[in-house]
């Protein structure tokens, strides 16, 4: 069997209504022909899309394949879902229209609605103007967001009880499961998020779909959010579910710490990856994701231009 190394999936493109071509004007993305592209799943181990391997000699595989041939050299210590599946989803947003107002549930409320929890994190890419909703306002309680839901034109009203925040290029944030939130227009993100695509939402703002009020008001936190776990330094957060921090590479040669796997999300610049007994090499572009397996052995970066990134972690144990 060939040698462990790094490995970049095939994008899963996922057209939404919400959606726009973000993609294809910042990261050169081929996306089809008038699609209006809202996610593209970089990373995903879930019944509704799994990623295959895009180039080398396993091109083609599903992650399930390679974790199944692979085993510890591709995990280290990390634990999958259920035994089963790869413990981290990673996407694109492209929010040209802004997207429902929504919450996703935490481990208890998940076992009780039959669904799965979700912690997610958001890491701005782009905001022409964009803002996001977060965390219900203080005060607001559920019977405010049934009592508002009752009236005329109730599912617009319902961003007067939510925080709104203008953001930039650059901000991060964690939402922890229970948080209610929506992403308004004009934002690019990468998101980090638990392996769920469970996802209720409290406000369509009149579009028509369809929305969960009852599942929804079950898994809202209304109390006040708390502040953003383990934020230090370049760590953007460490939470039971994984760890993110920005990493940003000078051009040059930077030998890499092994034994663990990592998930890389390139902000910026472009470099190679290369290690022992692997002859090929995996480049890493702008907007493209990298998977680097635990077992890699004397890993080493090669960055031809500036780069920052987003290093992703799991837990171990």
């Amino acid at each position: 069997m060939i040698g462990i190394h790094p490995y970049k999936f095939t994008p899963l493109y996922k057209p939404t209504i919400w959606g726009g071509r973000a993609l294809e004007r910042l990261f050169g993305r081929p996306l089809r022909q008038d699609a209006r592209v809202g996610e593209s799943w970089e990373l995903a181990d879930l019944r509704e899309g799994q990623s295959l391997v895009a180039e080398g000699n396993d091109a083609g595989k599903s992650i399930q394949d390679i974790i199944k041939e692979r085993g510890q050299s591709l995990l280290g210590g990390v634990k999958l879902v259920n035994g089963q599946r790869f413990p981290l989803l990673l996407k694109l947003l492209d929010a040209n229209d802004i997207l429902s107002l929504q919450v996703h549930p935490d481990e208890a409320t998940a076992v009780r609605l039959g669904s799965a929890a979700k912690t997610e994190c958001w890491y701005i890419l782009e905001s022409r103007d964009g803002y996001i909703l977060k965390d219900c306002r203080p005060g607001v309680t559920r019977q405010d967001f049934e009592q508002t839901l009752a009236k005329p034109n109730g599912e617009q009203l319902l961003a007067e009880l939510v925080e709104r925040v203008d953001v930039k290029a650059g901000d991060f944030f964690h939402l922890p499961a229970g948080t209610v939130h929506a992403m308004g227009s004009g934002l690019v993100v990468a998101e980090i998020q638990q392996p769920s695509d469970t996802t209720y939402r409290v406000s369509d703002w009149g579009r028509g779909r369809p929305i969960h009020v009852k599942e929804a008001m079950e898994s809202i936190h209304f109390t006040p959010a708390q502040p953003v776990p383990g934020a230090a330094g370049e760590v953007l957060v460490a939470s039971p579910y994984f760890t993110v921090a920005k990493r940003c590479l000078p051009a040059g040669e930077h030998k890499l710490a092994h034994g663990r796997c990592v998930a890389w999300m390139n902000l910026r610049g472009r470099g190679r990856l290369e290690c022992e007994h692997y002859s090929g090499q995996a480049s890493i572009g702008l907007g493209q994701t990298l998977l680097l397996p635990a077992g890699l052995e004397q890993p080493v970066l090669r960055v031809q231009e500036d780069m920052e990134l987003l290093e992703i972690t799991l837990p171990e144990g």
